[in-house]
């Protein structure tokens, strides 16, 4: 992988994170119950966003054939822009949903249950331990 695809990677990353912090605030603006569950995947998606960013600054700005650990990452950064799709998919409102929605019923449901979003964040954390690594290492 050359410094080109890791940038590249990482702004898919950063760019699904904006997405899924986007859908986070719609879920809590409309769903009272789930608050601490949406917090803590706003947080962690929020952290794994501030990091890559780091690390695409890192890309952009340095020689980058020294960069060789962040090179590396390209596995990781593919995993977790997977995951985080997969996020964004559950966190879409359906479109049963927003056809419902133009009826002024209130539909939108937060989708997680409290151990899913557990494996969310510990999943992302791992992620995030990662790329933090790899950011302390580079530098």
């Amino acid at each position: 992988m050359d410094g080109l695809s890791g940038a590249a990677g990482a702004i898919a990353v950063i760019g699904i994170s904006a997405r899924i912090l986007s859908l986070c605030f719609r879920y809590s603006v409309a769903v009272k119950d789930a608050k601490k569950d949406i917090d803590r995947v706003q947080r962690k998606v929020t952290d794994i966003k501030a990091v890559l960013e780091k690390i695409k600054q890192l890309l952009d700005e340095r020689d980058r054939a020294r960069l060789s650990i962040t090179r590396e990452l390209f596995d990781s950064l593919e995993g977790c822009f997977w995951e985080l799709e997969g996020l964004e998919a559950e966190l879409e409102p359906r479109k049963t949903r927003k056809a419902m929605s133009w009826l002024g019923v209130r539909v939108l449901k937060w989708p997680f249950t409290s151990k899913q979003v557990e494996r969310i964040v510990s999943s992302l954390e791992g992620y995030e331990r990662t790329f933090t690594l790899a950011l302390q290492v580079d530098q």
